[in-house]
């Protein structure tokens, strides 16, 4: 089956607080999207027929993948027009109207995604992919407890229970809810399950920080920190957690790298100033 589903390896978005994840998240891949139509010439015109359903069909899956491109590559005004014409050539694409459905959600369109996502749930609602997607639109629009009601039937799927993108979303629904021990349990989780993943290990390193917990915020921010993922923001949160445990070298350190990569950001223009509670 083709699915189109948010993409748990891109994670290059330059920052990681809740607000830049929902960018983050809302990438999206197509994955094993292949039309195969058998065709034999014998046919006559009924083969023509079935080729240019065929190639209909090939066309609609490229206009969708461009789509998603577009969408990867934060174009979102494009990858909008290329979903639609999509749709256009089929109109009974099931995975374009998922798409289209989180390009709505991105916009801030939510009465759009809404309905896209109503007749997607009608025809594929047990496809945890799809209630995945479904309960991080539902987030976006506080709708906290009914979104995370969906986070738990994709946990609930057999397969699913280590789904690192999940926990990592539930984790991020939870905290915007102001539920911070779920919201830390659930981003543990998807530590636990994908250490590499740079959104969930800063939102976990900056809730153990503001909870007081700073020598298990240093685990975690440091473990960033020596990634290729590392940015102003996360280096400026390892200052913030140095300063916090009093270990002048640590500052220095972290001070010295954010000189040399981010000179013109403002987390260094805080560093500069020592303003480690602003």
């Amino acid at each position: 089956m083709c699915h189109v589903f948010l993409n748990r390896g891109s994670y290059k978005t330059g920052r990681y607080s809740v607000s830049t994840a929902i960018v983050a998240l809302s990438l999206l891949v197509l994955s094993g999207c292949v039309t195969s139509v058998t065709t034999t010439s014998s046919l006559g015109g009924a083969a023509t027929g079935v080729s240019q359903s065929a190639d209909s069909q090939k066309a609609a899956q490229t206009r969708l993948e461009l789509a998603a491109e577009y969408l990867r590559a934060g174009n979102v005004t494009v990858a909008l027009e290329e979903v639609n014409n999509a749709l256009k050539l089929n109109s009974s694409m099931t995975e374009a109207y998922v798409l289209r459905g989180m390009i709505y959600s991105q916009r801030g369109d939510f009465a759009s995604a809404e309905a896209d996502y109503a007749r997607v749930m009608r025809e594929r609602g047990s496809d945890p992919d799809v209630m995945h997607n479904y309960g991080w639109i539902l987030c976006q629009q506080g709708r906290y407890a009914d979104g995370d009601v969906y986070f738990d039937k994709v946990l609930a799927t057999p397969g699913y229970a280590t789904s690192a993108r999940t926990w990592m979303t539930k984790g991020l629904c939870l905290q915007a809810a102001d539920k911070t021990n779920a919201a830390k349990q659930a981003l543990l989780k998807a530590v636990e399950y994908d250490p590499n993943n740079p959104i969930a290990t800063y939102n976990l390193a900056s809730m153990l920080y503001h909870a007081g917990q700073v020598a298990d915020a240093q685990i975690y921010v440091r473990r960033l920190n020596n990634s290729p993922y590392a940015n102003a923001e996360t280096l400026w949160l390892g200052v913030k957690i140095e300063n916090a445990m009093g270990n002048q070298l640590g500052i220095r350190e972290l001070g010295e790298v954010l000189s040399r990569k981010f000179p013109q950001s403002r987390e260094f223009v805080l560093y500069e100033r020592k303003a480690f509670y602003e």
